[in-house]
């Protein structure tokens, strides 16, 4: 009977204390915040900013050239048709047209001036011919006159004295008529030719003006310099270039025709990280036409000077990324998404981020597990932290337990100081 009896106790007992001892760990863990044991691993330093797909060199759709020329005398033009942005062209091939509108009414007025300057021209030429020829007259008659004065100082050989005196008076004055008349006459014939010269001049700068405006009205239609795909220009405020979009001497650029085997990721990252970043760092690129895809990258230029993040309270640096393909189609204008790796370093000892506390007295430190159930402040000491992690330094060892939440009796734990 004693055999049966211990038979049966002794899986009831076992069961029992299976069950109990389940029961005090079931608790415990219920009780428990979330726990992480300390590995070793790569802590990296990241910045992260967003950008785009630029070509690093591409052919430029510019506005006409003749609208650089001051002398036409237009500051802004707006743009009334533009291909889709993506169609591949020819060279040659339609991209955009200009509005008209100004060219044409500039051409009126160039036509007017030109129409009033010639006439200008005419009645000058006429009147040159006029005056010169009135001052010609007058030199012939002076001239006849000194001639009969000089007849007279001739005759008077036979009169008096006083007569002899009063003719050769009387040819002086003509002589000094004639020479007055034909000075003046050399004053009147250059300013005449200075007031044709100036209305041929003007008629002149008037037609130049007018060629120049037919030309322009034949260059409103854009077309392309060369083959490639068509990709919208951005203007002064870092808009795309549209339909309705005013281009000018100061903004001439319409669209680009970007070389795809030079592509790169522009990134602004802002002022606060701007120091860490150095030519050569290795950068993560994802790009959202590709998901699944991490193109490798490496920073080619740092901006010296940064600009205003518009609807924004800092400022943003220009960093051009190159980017390795990986055989995939990229092009420019895809958002990318930069992961600038500032540091990197193998096997360092991580903790997370939300398992270091803060306080005035002993600084950062972790809950810390001891045992099966002992808990103690654990002061650390750390040299870096990124988004997920804090790298530590002092404190913690492989495999050590922390917790991801402060315990309800967080004030009554002991302290372990670093020594």
């Amino acid at each position: 009977m004693n055999r049966n009896f211990w038979q049966l106790v002794i899986p009831i007992a076992m069961v029992v204390i299976t069950l109990a001892v389940y029961s005090y760990v079931t608790r415990e863990r219920e009780d428990e915040t979330e726990i992480v044991r300390i590995e070793k691993g790569v802590f990296e330093i990241v910045v992260t900013g967003m950008g785009e797909l630029e070509a690093l060199e591409s052919t430029q759709i510019m506005i006409p050239e003749v609208l650089s020329n001051r002398t036409v005398r237009i500051r802004r033009i707006a743009i009334t048709d533009l291909v889709k942005e993506g169609t591949v062209v020819e060279k040659g091939d339609y991209v955009a047209t200009l509005d008209p509108s100004d060219v044409e009414e500039r051409m009126r007025s160039a036509e007017d001036g030109l129409e009033m300057f010639r006439i200008q021209l005419d009645n000058a030429k006429i009147d040159s011919s006029l005056v010169l020829s009135a001052a010609r007259d007058e030199i012939r008659q002076a001239n006849d006159y000194v001639l009969d004065q000089e007849i007279r100082v001739e005759q008077s050989i036979y009169e008096s004295v006083a007569v002899q005196r009063q003719a050769q008076i009387s040819l002086e004055t003509a002589q000094r008529s004639l020479e007055q008349k034909q000075r003046n006459y050399i004053q009147l014939q250059r300013l005449h030719e200075l007031f044709i010269q100036r209305a041929k001049d003007n008629v002149k700068q008037f037609e130049d003006e007018k060629a120049m405006l037919e030309q322009l009205q034949r260059d409103l239609v854009i077309t392309a310099p060369g083959d490639g795909l068509v990709v919208y220009a951005r203007g002064r405020d870092n808009e795309k270039v549209k339909v309705g979009s005013q281009v000018s001497h100061w903004s001439p650029l319409i669209a680009t025709l970007p070389d795809l085997s030079t592509l790169q990721s522009v990134a602004y990252i802002k002022e606060i990280d701007i120091s860490k970043i150095k030519t050569g760092l290795p950068v993560r690129v994802s790009i959202d036409a590709f998901p699944d895809v991490e193109f490798e990258g490496v920073v080619t230029r740092v901006a010296n000077v940064g600009q205003e993040v518009e609807g924004e309270f800092y400022s943003a640096f220009k960093v051009e990324i190159k980017v390795n393909t990986n055989g995939k189609l990229l092009l420019p204008g895809m958002t990318s998404s930069n992961a600038i790796v500032v540091k990197s370093i193998k096997d360092a000892i991580l903790v997370p981020r939300l398992a270091v506390f803060n306080d005035d007295q002993i600084g950062s430190f972790v809950y810390k597990r001891v045992g099966l159930s002992g808990i103690v402040k654990q002061q650390i000491e750390t040299s870096g932290e990124n988004d997920s992690f804090y790298k530590v330094e002092m404190g913690l060892e492989l495999g050590d337990r922390v917790m991801m939440q402060a315990p309800l009796n967080s004030n009554d734990l002991d302290v372990n100081i670093l020594k």
